[in-house]
């Protein structure tokens, strides 16, 4: 009985780490890491209308070269949140990639009337090769 109940929660970390990976290039590491999957990192966030996120996330590029050539970070990244009540994408921001990881980072503001209930935070390039991530997270209701 214990071997089952832990082998479905190893397969359902799985899927949720599947699930945060990107698309484009390969997901093979190397040296430099620059094709990556990439993952959403949350820090200390309060997440309700009116609150914030707190979040990184590494080898945010717009080309990524895992066969030769530089990688390069992407020029446009839009931070996003995207409630399952309504459907339809909140900007909460545009970082920059900074450094050799090319890391966004930052705190970003949740807006007040934003929907309680399921949602997902997406940090994706909106250009070149559209690298991303995607995370569920859950908005607490006010009050």
């Amino acid at each position: 009985m214990g071997w089952r109940t832990t082998r479905t929660v190893t397969v359902a970390a799985l899927v949720v780490a599947l699930g945060v990976s990107s698309a484009g290039c390969s997901a093979v590491s190397s040296s430099a890491g620059s094709c990556a999957a990439k993952e959403i990192r949350l820090g200390d966030s309060d997440l309700r209308p009116g609150g914030q996120v707190t979040l990184s996330v590494d080898w945010m590029w717009q080309t990524c070269e895992d066969t030769g050539g530089t990688p390069r970070a992407s020029d446009d990244v839009a931070v996003t949140i995207t409630p399952a009540s309504t459907g339809r994408a909140v900007v909460l921001g545009r970082p920059t990639p900074e450094g050799s990881r090319f890391r966004v980072a930052g705190r970003f503001e949740l807006p007040d009337d934003l929907p309680s209930g399921d949602a997902v935070l997406g940090v994706h390039s909106t250009v070149g090769d559209r690298a991303g991530a995607d995370v569920p997270v859950t908005i607490a209701a006010t009050g």
